[in-house]
């Protein structure tokens, strides 16, 4: 039933056109209406903004669910389509030969009749991948073990033999032998900035390299016993997680090389700070810089751990 006031304004006569009896009726609904309108607005936005958050964080949960796994089987389904077997691979005359600098070869002497043998490369080509396989051979004596290893595109490092035993045997005349070398195009249809690809898939970050000399650590009573001291943190920046990274890790004096050391570690996850300490026992080594180098095949799909 309508109120005397609604009743006077439906008997409300205009005076003139500019304010009829309709256009009154309007405005005195929406002033009684006002706060009931005010609360019915912040109401429809609060749902609104609890919509959203939802949405987002139902968003967030599935990528944690599925999304990274999702993610990490694209690269690999990439790397898999990039691999090439190994018996499928050929020598190809379309990319540029090794680069071997002067060909040195360094010897070290690692204590125990072992000896140390590498000669550094770098692979000049930047979207071929080579897999090199080499040995050292040894004037008047056996040559090393074969090693096989691979150099990614633009990619400097080592060929190494570590640790050979020599017994009693001269090492001075030291040469390496290439024995095969193998090359694989990286597709530019699957990969348009191989060296990006190889950045962002390779991304570690080495801090507080430093080697200690046996003996001459003021903290450790036993140093003498201990060896030297190759200690550094790493830590995985990439969005991947691998199984094993292998390390080089380059000993300098002066600028000029002194040693060789290797190591792995083991399942290195996305975002984890690792501490090393790698011990050798070679008598009165002097080093005043350690290089560590990463170098994983990043091409290679069971290289990554899968969450």
């Amino acid at each position: 039933m309508p109120s005397s006031f609604d009743a006077r304004i439906n008997k409300y006569e205009p005076v003139d056109d500019t304010f009829s009896s309709k256009e009154l009726g309007r405005s005195y609904w929406f002033v009684t209406h006002k706060v009931i309108l005010r609360n019915l607005g912040i109401a429809v936005w609060i749902v609104a903004d609890v919509m959203l958050i939802a949405y987002a964080l139902f968003g967030f949960v599935q990528y944690l669910l599925t999304g990274q796994t999702h993610d990490q089987q694209m690269v690999l389904d990439i790397a898999r389509r990039l691999q090439v077997p190994s018996a499928n691979r050929i020598k190809s005359e379309a990319a540029a030969p090794l680069d071997f600098g002067d060909g040195r070869v360094y010897t070290f002497d690692a204590g125990n009749d072992r000896f140390d043998f590498a000669v550094e490369v770098q692979n000049p080509n930047k979207d071929w991948y080579a897999l090199v396989t080499y040995q050292f051979d040894i004037a008047g004596g056996d040559a090393t073990k074969t090693q096989t290893t691979f150099i990614l595109p633009g990619e400097k490092k080592f060929l190494s033999v570590l640790g050979d035993r020599r017994s009693e045997q001269s090492v001075s005349d030291v040469a390496l032998k290439i024995t095969n070398t193998l090359w694989s195009r990286i597709d530019q249809h699957e990969i348009m900035d191989t060296q990006k690809f190889i950045t962002d898939h390779a991304a570690f970050d080495v801090i507080d390299a430093k080697f200690t000399q046996a003996g001459l650590s003021s903290d450790n009573p036993i140093a003498d016993n201990s060896g030297n001291s190759i200690t550094f943190k790493i830590t995985n920046k990439s969005a991947y997680n691998f199984w094993s990274l292998p390390l080089q890790i380059v000993l300098m004096r002066g600028g000029a090389v002194e040693g060789i050391e290797e190591t792995q570690i083991k399942e290195f996850k996305t975002g984890e700070t690792r501490p090393v300490d790698l011990r050798n026992y070679v008598k009165n080594q002097l080093v005043d810089e350690v290089i560590v180098t990463p170098s994983v095949d990043v091409f290679d799909p069971s290289v990554y751990m899968m969450q």
